[in-house]
């Protein structure tokens, strides 16, 4: 009876049953959309928000005298330790190895600079230098399982990966290149260096010339610095394959509010909990701890401003996905409400006529909630597909990226579809089984 009942009142009532679907199907689309493009894009926004820099920076370990300099966590070599240049290729060899995007060593050295002497600094890098993983390397797969790689596999790095803003009047110097070098634009701008002159620096009591193939403008402290090829610095030190800094980029979760207590624990005694985010989420303090493990005699650190920057960005950024998310169930509970009520209006005489040949509270609650759930279920599953269009819609036109339908988001399309239905017909049930088939006889 009740279904029979249940299918002439959606029938007979498609108006009104059109508005409660409309509100129900908003709602849940849009709330997919939103699920969909936190959850296929939040990687995608946070590579994009490596074009701000690196966010970690390694030095040797023995340096332990930090210096923020431009923002960058800089420790000066405070005696005879340096990074070796080729052990960098194990970054490629940890965990969150795909989450490592780039990375620069770089060796700076004091200098005097032009006729006058002038006291600055010259940095070596690498600009886009080609690295390879050699076959028979040992990667790890998981934390506690390693396999080896069958063939090489190359991959261009440097500061053109890791500092994209910076800008080159000129040309870029090769990476083998020992005789051009760029000129910091401040500087350039205070001793009248330009593309294709001549300039001596002293090092160490010894005058070196070298031509500027450009000069290099990137808004930091580069700007009052020569930049050269990593070989020709090293040469001037001395230092084969020696940097004493390195300037990573990588893609990283922002920090969870336990991390601060598990950085001394062990994994037997953490809770799953914990466990899970310090393993298993590429946090920061995780990938750090992975770098020093790969990079003999190295420690790695988050460069604050950068780091903390991104992750309060992408928190934010979740946070309003929530709160629109939110917004629009809502809204869309509140619309089915407001139908529902008017349905209940005017069906009063029927629920009256119901009351008086006998039907319980319970019976007409039931048949006014599966009315409800009937309409979620189908806007649920509307709503899925049509949330999976918009967030694709979305993808491709504002983060450029291709949105693909997430099967695991039907059963929550659906258990939101329920949920805005049964919570907004909450009040119009209560409202129909206040009904008193007396006073409605004698017409109050």
């Amino acid at each position: 009876m009740t279904w029979r009942l249940l299918k002439e009142t959606l029938w007979h009532r498609k108006g009104r049953v059109g508005l409660a679907l409309l509100a129900i199907v908003v709602g849940t689309s849009l709330a997919m959309a939103l699920l969909s493009i936190s959850t296929s894009t939040m990687e995608k926004m946070g590579q994009e928000l490596r074009a701000y820099g690196a966010n970690i920076s390694v030095v040797p370990r023995s340096d332990r005298v930090e210096i923020d300099l431009g923002g960058a966590a800089y420790s000066p070599p405070t005696g005879a330790n340096y990074i070796d240049e080729r052990e960098l290729i194990k970054l490629k060899t940890i965990f969150w190895r795909n989450n490592i995007l780039g990375f620069a060593p770089l060796l700076s050295a004091p200098i005097k600079v032009g006729s006058e002497r002038q006291p600055a600094a010259i940095t070596g890098a690498w600009f886009d230098k080609e690295v390879t993983l050699a076959s028979g390397s040992v990667i790890r797969t998981t934390f506690a399982e390693e396999t080896t790689i069958r063939e090489n596999i190359s991959l261009k790095t440097g500061v053109k990966s890791v500092f994209p803003w910076w800008q080159v009047t000129g040309s870029w110097p090769k990476d083998d290149d020992r005789d051009t070098v760029l000129v910091g634009a401040a500087l350039a701008r205070r001793l009248q260096f330009k593309v294709g002159d001549t300039i001596p620096i002293e090092y160490d009591s010894k005058l070196y010339n070298f031509k500027v193939a450009g000069v290099v403008s990137t808004g930091g402290f580069e700007d009052d610095q020569i930049i050269a090829s990593l070989p020709l610095v090293q040469g001037l030190m001395g230092l084969p394959y020696g940097a004493n800094r390195v300037m990573v980029s990588a893609m990283v979760q922002p920090e969870d509010k336990l991390v601060p207590e598990l950085r001394n624990k062990k994994p037997e005694e953490m809770t799953p909990r914990e466990y899970e985010i310090w393993y298993c989420s590429p946090i920061l303090e995780a990938v750090n701890k992975q770098i020093e493990e790969a990079i003999p005699g190295s420690q790695a650190r988050a460069i604050r401003q950068i780091a903390e920057a991104e992750g309060a960005f992408l928190m934010k950024l979740e946070g309003l996905i929530a709160l629109i998310t939110l917004f629009a169930l809502v809204i869309s509970i509140l619309g089915v409400m407001a139908t529902l009520h008017t349905t209940i209006l005017e069906r009063r005489s029927e629920i009256g006529l119901m009351k008086a040949l006998g039907a319980q509270n319970s019976q007409i609650a039931t048949l006014f909630l599966s009315e409800a759930a009937a309409l979620g279920i189908v806007g649920g599953l509307a709503g899925y597909f049509l949330g999976s269009a918009l967030a694709r819609f979305i993808g491709e036109r504002v983060f450029n990226s291709v949105i693909s339908p997430t099967p695991i988001l039907l059963p929550l399309a659906l258990v939101l579809a329920l949920i805005i239905s049964l919570v907004g017909s909450g009040l119009p049930v209560w409202q129909a089984i206040k009904i008193d088939p007396i006073k409605l006889m004698k017409g109050r």
